[in-house]
């Protein structure tokens, strides 16, 4: 007997149903009803954040993001593998931070940032001291700059003639004695700086920093930075005399020619690519800038030539800076950030003083497992040493398959940066970075991706080869249990850098990690010993409770910073003393989520036929119990790739956390009447040599049939009424799922790729090309078996997709194929949006897609045939 339909009490309003019609046509934005509009756009969850000098914590709540389609619809760029304004985004929107208070972390002191009638906080950010806090504000179209002394409670706010527009970019000076900031109107970006003992501001530079690069789409260092923590500012203005942007032609002025000749040249797909001169012009004109000091008085002294810079990083003392530069020819193929570039260490007078890589041509990553780009492929300031470059180059060619001693070559290069880098050290496997402490303590990473092996080395950078290096840790990257932690970091005042926080005596160092286990994760701190290299665990957290370490106050960690909650107590922020074993709350928050309150959660765990454990998150609705009936369920889930059935068989999560639903659009099913299976685990793991997806369909069906078993089992659903959804890889899974088996009644596949031949270098962890292995590239895309899918599917696809591999065409021929073999299914395409949906329409949109295809297809369905209920295919169809 089919179990009666669950009907929650909570939620009254009616969805009004719009008939799904077969052809094409134009839906104008759909909304649910306004009780899921209204959870839909409720407040973010609170935001922590820790001061500097660990003495203070910042909680935040703000709006959630609420961008609308028509401030997508803005004059924009698609060019080098990115979106860019045409012009400057100037808006002052009332959107931000709708509460914010600072604590002391002894709870005797508690500042509220005043936040305007109506209006918002926009950003705040920390001094290096900690002891200020620099916070902007938004009321009636208009923004002010305001600076709290948290001692004190005292708050200044900036101002200065002509100050207005959109406020943001703020930087604080080292000394504390100045922020940076910029301000955006209608007619461009400029640099402002605020005096704050006075509050004075005043203007640097006129509206010309290159808001291409200050905003986010050159990402290595946007806007201006202080050299060394002080004045001059580097900045990236427009070239002088720069003019109006190319106009596009409509007559062409030739051909388009691509060519390649002899040399192996793999490439991934991409989004947003140039396509033709036009694009190229366009190109040019928007990212070339000219790298500028600006000085406190206003000064603006040019540095070296214009060019588009996709670096410029000032060295720690402030003396030099290393610029890349992206020069032609640009390519068709691949983003600018592969585009053919000479990398270069300048003096503040633009002068270069050594070239360190000249790429002229754009350098396609290879896609074999542990393959590198051949030559110097990675340079860094040493973040410890005035002016030390660290290149990282392979000594194989970039080849894992060649057989070598050393896999990669550690070189230093110093002031001023004449004759050869002095090798310091090699690495067997691949080099995966340093953290360093000391003159004489670093520790070094050398990683294998295949294997799935992370070593971390204790070396003595002031030695020769490092000294005589010390293996503190050998593990799987995929073991989650034997994660020793991260390092716990600490701001320098000194030199406003992040390093390793050292007991008072030096002795030791912190490590703090998850503390994945099978009983799942209980968070701990540990004392590293610099001497032995051994950890000492200070402390670790215990049921009931879910606590985890967000600091640690002072340096012998006698009192750690946490984020403690409970199933029944949301998380809090406390001060627990392990010397004296006292535990202090400094916050008092209360539910994020109430609307979710009575929403049932719970950590499940079952196991795959053949061993592999797996778990998920199970949620129910509000106020349902089991004598209610078996409910509807949806299933949200993304694959991932192990090289061993140990490591997919850990747990992930912990039962004691306070668990609320987020407000994704499957979660908010569970007001609607359905049970949510949030995260089954679907592990596709390689065993006996062979690589994980040759089993990829076999694997990822037993998941599923595994997950349907056990919430059947649990008497919590019924068997024929399960969908399942995913976003991106999860939606490959989806239509994987629908194809395969006949265990869904339905599935909902987001921005996903579905034949694979279109992205033939390689996706998500396959390292084989389609030439390498057809046959499964061809048995992994479920466009082969359109004609199997045999199940209603809604696909849906951003129009702007920018993602690598996943272009909205592939959502277009696989409706084509269901169509052509007579299946159900409905293509919503979303105007504007990318990879990841953005505008408050959309969001709105697309739950009233879910409500509306689900109640059809899944909650109001018609029984199947018994067979296809009780059970699913566990082989292809």
């Amino acid at each position: 007997m089919i179990a009666t339909s669950y009907r929650r009490p909570l939620l009254t309003a009616c969805l009004v149903f719009t008939p799904f019609s077969s052809g094409v046509a134009q839906l104008t934005y759909q909304s649910p009803p306004a009780d899921l509009v209204k959870i839909l756009e409720a407040p973010a969850n609170p935001v922590t954040s820790v001061s500097p000098n660990r003495r203070w914590v910042l909680v935040t709540i703000g709006d959630p993001r609420t961008v609308s389609i028509s401030d997508m619809a803005d004059s924009a760029y698609y060019l080098g593998g990115s979106k860019i304004r045409a012009n400057p985004d100037h808006r002052v929107e009332n959107i931000g931070i709708r509460s914010a208070t600072v604590s002391s972390i002894d709870g005797k002191v508690v500042r509220s940032l005043e936040v305007p009638a109506g209006g918002r906080v926009g950003t705040a950010t920390w001094s290096v001291s900690g002891d200020k806090l620099a916070y902007t504000t938004i009321s009636k179209g208009a923004m002010a700059l305001e600076v709290m002394d948290l001692p004190s409670g005292n708050v200044r706010r900036a101002n200065g003639g002509g100050l207005s527009g959109k406020i943001g970019d703020l930087d604080w000076s080292r000394d504390g004695k100045d922020i940076a900031f910029t301000t955006t109107t209608s007619t461009g970006t400029s640099l402002w700086v605020a005096d704050v003992g006075s509050g004075a501001t005043r203007r640097l530079t006129s509206p010309d920093l290159n808001f291409t690069t200050a905003h986010g789409n050159v990402v290595d260092d946007p806007g201006c930075n202080w050299l060394n923590g002080k004045a001059p500012l580097v900045c990236r203005l427009w070239p002088a005399n720069r003019g109006a942007a190319p106009r596009s032609s409509e007559v062409p002025g030739g051909v388009i020619v691509q060519e390649s000749y002899g040399r192996s040249a793999p490439a991934r797909t991409y989004e947003y690519l140039l396509q033709g001169p036009t694009d190229e012009a366009l190109f040019d004109y928007y990212f070339t800038d000219q790298i500028a000091l600006v000085a406190l008085d206003g000064r603006v002294t040019p540095v070296g030539q214009p060019g588009i810079h996709s670096r410029v990083a000032p060295s720690p003392d402030g003396n030099y800076l290393l610029v890349e530069t992206v020069q032609r020819p640009y390519s068709y193929q691949v983003p600018m950030d592969v585009f053919p570039s000479r990398t270069e260490v300048w003096n503040l007078k633009g002068q270069v003083l050594r070239e360190i890589r000249n790429s002229h041509v754009a350098e396609e990553a290879p896609s074999a497992r542990d393959a590198v780009l051949p030559g110097v492929r990675n340079v860094n300031w040493r973040p410890d040493a005035p002016s030390t470059l660290v290149l990282v180059e392979a000594l194989d060619g970039g080849n894992p398959r060649t057989t070598v001693p050393k896999r990669d070559q550690v070189s230093l290069l110093s002031a001023p940066f004449a004759g050869p880098a002095k090798p310091f050290l090699q690495t067997e496997y691949r080099f995966g970075g340093i953290t360093w402490v000391s003159p004489s303590t670093a520790f070094l990473v050398d990683r294998l991706s295949r294997g799935a092996r992370r070593r971390v080395w204790m070396i003595d950078p002031s030695a020769a080869n490092g000294g005589s290096p010390k293996l503190i840790w050998d593990r799987s990257t995929e073991d989650r249990y034997s994660d020793p932690g991260s390092w716990v970091m600490a701001l320098d005042p000194r030199t406003d850098e992040l390093a390793p926080l050292r007991s008072s005596d030096g002795k030791y160092l912190y490590l703090r990690g998850s503390g994945a286990s099978a009983e799942g994760e209980r968070p701990f701190i540990d004392r590293f010993d610099l001497a032995t290299g051994k950890s000492e665990r200070l402390w670790q957290s215990a049921a009931p409770n879910y606590e985890e370490v967000l600091q640690v106050v002072d340096p012998d960690a006698s009192r750690i910073i946490t984020l403690r909650e409970s199933p029944t107590d949301p998380p809090n922020v406390f001060v627990r003393d392990l010397k004296n074993k006292l535990l202090a709350q400094v916050t008092k928050l209360g539910d994020p989520a109430p609307y979710f309150a009575n929403v049932k959660s719970e950590l499940i765990t079952y196991t795959r036929a053949d061993g592999v454990k797996l778990s998920a998150t199970m949620y129910l609705p509000p106020g349902y119990d089991k004598s209610q009936g078996r409910l509807p369920f949806f299933f949200w889930a993304y694959p991932r790739e192990f090289q061993s059935a140990d490591a997919a068989s850990q747990l992930v999560g912990s039962p004691y956390e306070f668990k609320r639903p987020g407000r994704q659009n499957y979660m908010m099913l569970l007001m609607h009447g359905y049970g949510v299976l949030d995260g089954p685990t679907m592990p596709i793991v390689g065993t006996g040599g062979k690589e994980p997806n040759d089993t990829y369909v076999q694997q990822l069906v037993a998941s599923a049939q595994a997950a349907v078993d056990k919430i059947v089992d649990m008497g919590v659903a019924d068997r024929d009424r399960i969908a399942v959804g995913g976003h991106s890889y999860g939606a490959f899974m989806t239509v994987n799922l629908l194809a395969h088996s006949d265990l869904f009644r339905t599935g909902i596949a987001e921005s996903g790729a579905y034949n694979r031949t279109l992205t033939p270098f390689g996706f998500q962890a396959e390292p084989r090309t389609y030439w390498e292995a057809p046959e499964v590239y061809n048995a992994m895309s479920p466009f082969n078996y359109a004609n199997k899918i045999n199940e209603p599917v809604l696909l849906i696809h951003g129009q702007r997709d920018d993602n690598s591999g996943t272009f909205p065409i592939q959502s277009e021929r696989l409706f084509a194929a269901i169509k052509g073999n007579g299946g159900s299914v409905r293509y919503v395409q979303l105007p504007l949006e990318p990879h990841g949906y953005t505008a408050i329409e959309t969001q709105r949109h697309l739950l009233w897609e879910y409500i509306n295809w689900l109640d059809k297809y899944v909650k109001n369905a018609s029984p199947r045939a018994a067979t296809a209920a009780t059970g699913g295919s566990l082989t292809p169809k």
